[in-house]
């Protein structure tokens, strides 16, 4: 819905700017959109998405938050901490130097 809705308003955009009526189509569209959001049967359905999107949300949320507790519960039982990867700052054995210009120390 959202990917349509973006879609639409840009070619509403990409009109406005390809028309050499310019602000005046703007303006006639805009209107058009405002009397549009402005209907009542509009305005129910987008209460009526907007309710099923916090449901959804609220729902959701809440499956998430356990699953990602019981995952780091599990790694804490298991004894098993996440540890960082081993980095250094020194070259491979087999290089001859810098192999980039990121690799050269500044002067």
């Amino acid at each position: 819905m959202k990917g349509k809705a973006a879609f639409i308003l840009g070619a509403a955009v990409g009109y406005v700017l390809g028309t050499r009526a310019g602000r005046e189509q703007f303006e006639k569209i805009k209107a058009s959109a405002r009397s549009a959001m402005d209907h009542p049967a509009v305005k129910d359905k987008v209460a009526q998405a907007e309710t099923k999107i916090n449901d959804v949300v609220r729902e959701q949320g809440a499956k998430v938050t356990d699953q990602v507790a019981n995952m780091v519960k599990e790694r804490f039982a298991n004894g098993s901490t996440p540890r960082p990867a081993a980095t250094t700052d020194a070259p491979d054995d087999a290089s001859n130097g810098p192999t980039s210009a990121w690799d050269t120390p500044a002067r």
